[in-house]
């Protein structure tokens, strides 16, 4: 399958080498950046500063393909797939509350623009078996590909420029057929094509899509906005906004949400494949771009497209595939149930443990038949906010918790479970 690279926007490719508003934003990073040899970290990122902190090591993922990254919000797992020390293709799944790596080879098919399904918790993904585009469900426990469908007249993909509506089970991407290029609308469940309207006539250029899943799901992008009567020798091109743009998955057609509002401008204006990600809860478009002047990470309003913030990188320092934590949105917004985030922990609410005095005020004791090696206590919506080894005398402090309704999950080596409790 060919590989397209967007050329009407900068872009790098191939990768080998602080939480303001209540954001936890993740990447990839090297100790020593473009280093052959030293595996990648998964950091968390200020998007203020720009600075990151190590969250954990990959152990061996050396090199990643551009765009080859997702985020499982309901269980909050990292999840990227590349290359390992000894060359071979595997699926990384890093665990974001456990702190661990968990790693699976790519036996046959190795999956581009993987997307993840809030509301279904599903991973997908694109790939070409020499003949055909295949869209089908990626199983992050074993790394198995489950074709759903053969998608016909798709004969190449635009790197780094999908995204999944979890409202409607629908995966998004910029294609090629016979005619050109498309805005391609899968239904997940099935692999039909939905919409597929033909794209960039006219000059209507746009990409690095981002989908909305509140106000009713919107789709955005990256508009290129050329200034054909100022061209520059040096650069050897023309100066060019890109402002952000709703985009309709049914024309494909784009319309600015604002005219005078540029996310960057330049002779150079490009962004990162990969470098990009949507915040659901605060309504940002974040997004690693750059043009002749440096690179920036920009937090883009989509209501008015106005940048809240504009912050310069290192190029020294960089960090790849951005992913944002909406595991809060996700749980609220799909009615989860607080219990299904729970997966990797407890089979079930225990009848051989209990925790008392309920009410509590400052201190819970816990008592269980079997030896707690760590705990979590989880809100009713899903969010983590306490988590330790039980400490030796089976008593915790609760006293920073607000008054409401908690659930106490445990890990032991017979199993996980979990039991109700009340702060008063």
């Amino acid at each position: 399958m060919k590989k397209i690279k967007l050329r009407f926007i900068t872009v790098l490719m191939m990768i080998s080498g602080g939480l303001a508003f209540s954001q936890t934003l993740y990447g990839l990073k090297k100790t020593e950046n473009g280093s052959s040899t030293i595996p990648f970290d998964v950091v968390s990122i200020d998007p203020m500063t720009g600075s990151t902190s190590i969250v954990l090591s990959t152990n061996s993922l050396i090199g990643v393909a551009a765009g080859a990254t997702t985020y499982d919000q309901q269980n909050r797992r990292y999840i990227c797939w590349g290359f390992d020390t000894e060359n071979n293709q595997q699926l990384y799944v890093m665990d974001m509350d456990d702190l661990v790596t968990n790693t699976v080879p790519f036996n046959t098919v190795q999956p581009i623009e993987m997307e993840y399904d809030l509301q279904a918790q599903k991973a997908y993904g694109l790939w070409w078996d020499g003949a055909s585009e295949h869209f089908g469900e990626i199983d992050l426990s074993t790394g198995i590909i489950s074709s759903i469908a053969v998608l016909p007249g798709v004969e190449a993909v635009a790197i780094g420029n999908s995204t999944f509506d979890s409202n409607t089970g629908t995966y998004i991407f910029i294609g090629v057929d016979a005619n050109g290029f498309r805005l391609y609308s899968i239904n997940a469940a099935t692999g039909a094509i939905i919409n597929s309207p033909a794209i960039w006539q006219n000059g209507n250029r746009f990409s690095a899509l981002e989908f909305n899943n509140q106000n009713d799901g919107k789709l955005y992008g990256l508009y290129q906005d050329v200034d054909y009567d100022n061209y520059n020798q040096t650069y050897q091109n023309y100066y060019t906004d890109l402002r952000l743009a709703e985009i309709d998955l049914t024309t494909g057609a784009s319309t600015l949400v604002d005219p005078e509002s540029s996310v960057i401008g330049g002779y150079l204006a490009g962004y990162a494949l990969g470098g990009l990600c949507f915040d659901q809860q605060s309504q940002q478009y974040i997004i690693w771009v750059q043009n002749e002047t440096g690179a920036y990470l920009k937090m883009v309003d989509v209501a008015t497209a106005n940048v809240v913030a504009s912050t310069p990188l290192n190029s020294v320092e960089g960090f790849y595939e951005l992913q944002v934590d909406n595991s809060n949105f996700a749980n609220n917004f799909y009615n989860l149930s607080a219990s299904s985030s729970f997966t990797a922990h407890p089979s079930g609410e225990s009848t051989n443990a209990r925790i008392y005095p309920i009410p509590a005020d400052d201190i819970i004791s816990v008592e269980s038949e079997t030896d707690i090696e760590y705990y979590w206590i989880y809100t009713m919506d899903g969010r983590v906010v306490q988590q330790d080894d039980l400490p030796k005398n089976d008593k915790i402090s609760v006293k920073k918790l607000a008054s409401g309704t908690y659930f106490f999950v445990a890990s032991t080596l017979k199993g996980g479970f979990y039991k109700k409790f009340i702060v008063r």
